[in-house]
């Protein structure tokens, strides 16, 4: 069963137009382990999830020559 930590995890991905490759890689779990998470048959530490998506977008922003941020560049 689908938890609503599930969906949101799910619908924020898509938001930040990630793939669910691009964000395993972020949290170093395999894809389809983090599919599973999605799915609601694994279980999820959403802030950590969520902050990682957050983090990620930024990152990929800079890097593919999208908008720069406001603040430090590190």
């Amino acid at each position: 069963m689908k938890t609503k930590a599930a969906e949101m995890l799910r619908a924020l991905r898509l938001q930040k137009r990630l793939t669910q490759e691009d964000v395993a890689d972020r949290l170093r779990v395999s894809q389809s382990y983090y599919s599973a998470v999605e799915r609601g048959r694994k279980p999820a530490d959403v802030p950590a999830a969520m902050k990682t998506v957050n983090v990620m977008r930024r990152r990929m922003d800079r890097t593919a020559g999208g908008v720069k941020k406001a603040g430090r560049e590190k």
